[in-house]
């Protein structure tokens, strides 16, 4: 690429001819034409600035020393006079004028310390001020001086300006080159007007004039393109060295990776005997932080899985001695531990999928303020549980409504997380004074929700370690009454994902957290691609019982337990175990069922979307369908709406109220489209 333009001259017939003058012309030319301006305007900014700080210093010495040798004339003068009765006359105007320039060079010392000299342009301004002030004295001086002195003595003094010109002030070649030209015309016109100078001596003293003017210039022009090249290389150099070092350093990383997995590996070599077929997993695993992820949540469950065992044998034991209240409290133990073990699954699953990226956003206009009373409403009964006080700060009359874009599901979940955390950790030793204090603030461009709580608080050391997964500062012991470790490893992961949001974190050991969201606002519904629907679904038997419902499961155990759910539940199902009988069923159905429930991944390869297609070509009518699956990303493999995707293992209420919500929303559709 080229840096440079430099001016084109059109050469080919001179070339053609007679290469020689061709080549000659064209250096001649590339000799005495100033360097353009480099292509980016931004790159010639970085050079002018560059220029100006790498000669700010020399240019003030420069000064300071053609002041010194300006004075040094007035020293000559006055010796001259006192020996020179021809000069004796004139000395007392012309030495007026060497005082005068004098205290103008001295304004510019004083301002090339004083102002931003290291500016190129500020050093040209002052530094093209006082040459052309410097030449004016002298014309004044020639002019005054008598003949041949004048010529003599002091028109060889523009010599040594433009020697001074173009070897010591660094000056940018094109602004020397009409400064110079500046200077001749000066000269020649003071000649025409005035005729100091003796006509034999002006024309001599102009050649001489002329070619210190083209051998100077062209030294400068070759001085500007040799600091040209050289800042050029400069930022090449630079850049390689930046290129080398970041490659260094990925190289040290990678080094410190290595050095971290073999002493990792060696670490699991000393307990092969041991854990030979555990190691051999471990080993195989991407990753140190992967494999502490992956063990604590094995640790976690294994804990309620462990309890549930114990429960259900222990109920077994109190049936075979008819001991029906025991059993029934021992069977009600047994399923709080199942419900937990599902929350740690769900919960595991959640952040393997926001990590992966498998979970699409589906942004929607969201009125924060509901939400917030509607977590608040929630989570209220926990809150008392703990002995702490959740209060809302609701926006004042007259605010804008807390409108956001955002996902209308995993939005609440975030809020619930933060409320949630803020409770568990709240400070024992302020019992009856423990409080967390929700609240929305409306910005200009974002709406921040605040989450404040005056619990144990996180000193700053840990502010980053506590959103990773199973981190819980304030719980060693692994207390699962203190929640999973997963909340605020689930927060940043939606924050992350969510266009626009953000979180921050403040907080003091012994005074508190405050954790702030920030959502991107809209002024109304209308900002947004959909509006985040306002459903309220509560499960109740009566809303269940009644209810037909074909099932489509081919794992025994899960269909034997669904079935069994159902009877309790009164609702009416038929099952089928692949997509033959599916469809075999479908061919023989009597009654349009109100709900189809489908495992994802079902046998010869067949799934969840072969099934809605089966309901398409044998139903007259559209009826929902619920997937529930154990595929992580079974919700990203085609077009199933959200709402009608569960992870296992549910919970029965979950199942329930997504039931009820399916059901209510096509009978809310069927009588909205009824004659």
């Amino acid at each position: 690429m080229n840096l440079f333009r430099l001016p084109s001259v059109s050469r080919s017939r001179l070339v053609e001819h007679w290469p020689a003058l061709g080549a000659a012309s064209a250096w001649l030319v590339d000799l005495m034409c100033w360097p353009s301006r480099f292509d980016d305007p931004q790159v010639e900014r970085e050079f002018t600035v560059d220029y100006g700080r790498r000669f700010a210093d020399f240019r003030r010495a420069a000064l300071i020393l053609g002041t010194l040798i300006w004075a040094c004339f007035g020293w000559w003068e006055i010796n001259l006079a006192q020996t020179n009765d021809l000069f004796r006359p004139y000395f007392p105007e012309i030495f007026a004028f060497r005082c005068l320039g004098v205290m103008g060079a001295t304004v510019g010392i004083v301002l090339a310390f004083r102002l931003r000299f290291d500016r190129d342009e500020v050093a040209h301004r002052i530094l093209l001020t006082g040459l052309a002030f410097m030449c004016m004295c002298l014309l004044v001086q020639t002019i005054l001086a008598p003949r041949p002195l004048n010529f003599t003595h002091f028109f060889v003094g523009f010599y040594l300006i433009l020697f001074y010109l173009f070897g010591f002030l660094r000056l940018r070649a094109k602004t020397t080159f009409l400064l110079t030209v500046g200077v001749i015309g000066m000269i020649v016109v003071a000649q025409l007007v005035t005729q100091a100078l003796e006509p034999a001596n002006f024309i001599a003293g102009m050649f001489y004039l002329t070619n210190v003017a083209l051998v100077g210039h062209s030294v400068n022009v070759s001085e500007e393109r040799h600091v040209r090249d050289r800042f050029v290389a400069v930022r090449m150099l630079a850049r390689s060295n930046d290129a080398l070092q970041a490659v260094n350093a990925e190289l040290a990383q990678k080094h410190q990776d290595l050095e971290r997995v073999r002493r990792d590996q060696q670490a699991k070599s000393d307990a092969l005997i041991a854990l030979r077929e555990q190691q051999r997993e471990d080993a195989e695993r991407a990753s140190r932080a992967k494999s502490r992820f992956l063990a604590a949540a094995a640790h976690d469950l294994r804990q309620p899985m462990h309890a549930l065992n114990l429960f259900l044998a222990a109920a077994d034991e109190a049936l075979d001695k008819h001991d029906s209240d025991e059993s029934g409290k021992l069977i009600g133990e047994a399923r709080k531990a199942s419900e937990l073990m599902a929350r740690l699954f769900n919960a595991v699953l959640d952040l393997s999928k926001l990590e992966s990226g498998h979970v699409t956003p589906n942004y929607s206009c969201v009125d924060l303020d509901r939400v917030a009373q509607e977590t608040i409403e929630q989570l209220t009964p926990f809150a008392q549980s703990r002995g702490v006080e959740l209060t809302y700060r609701a926006r004042r009359a007259g605010q804008k409504r807390a409108l956001v874009r955002s996902d209308a599901d995993w939005a609440p979940r975030v809020l619930s997380n933060l409320v949630a955390n803020g409770i568990k950790y709240a400070d024992p030793a302020k019992a009856g004074r423990c409080i967390v204090i929700v609240g929305v603030v409306r910005m200009p461009n974002y709406v921040r929700i605040d989450v404040v709580d005056n619990g144990i608080g996180i000193a700053s050391q840990h502010w980053d370690a506590i959103f990773q997964p199973f981190v819980q500062i304030g719980n060693p012991e692994r207390d699962r009454e203190k929640g999973l470790g997963l909340g605020l490893s689930i927060v940043n992961a939606v924050v992350s994902l969510l266009e626009g949001h953000r979180i921050e974190l403040k907080s003091a050991v012994g005074y508190g957290s405050r954790f702030s969201v920030r959502l991107p606002a809209v002024e109304s519904p209308a900002g947004c691609d959909a509006v985040a629907p306002l459903v309220d679904v509560t499960p109740s038997p009566s809303s269940l019982q009644g209810l037909y419902v074909l099932l489509v499961e081919d794992d025994s155990l899960v269909l034997a337990s669904m079935n069994a759910l159902f009877v309790q539940w009164g609702v009416l199902c038929e099952s089928a175990r692949s997509l033959a009988e599916f469809e075999a069923l479908l061919q023989g159905v009597e009654r349009m069922p109100d709900l189809v429930i489908s495992d994802f991944r079902l046998p010869e390869l067949s799934t969840a979307h072969d099934v809605v297609q089966l309901l398409g070509t044998h139903l007259t009518r559209p009826v929902p369908c619920l997937v529930i699956t154990g595929e992580a990303i079974a919700d990203a493999q085609g077009a199933l709406p959200e709402r009608c995707v569960l992870s296992k293992p549910i919970s029965a209420d979950d199942l329930a109220a997504r039931m009820v919500e399916l059901t209510e929303s096509r009978r809310s559709g069927v009588q909205a489209t009824a004659p």
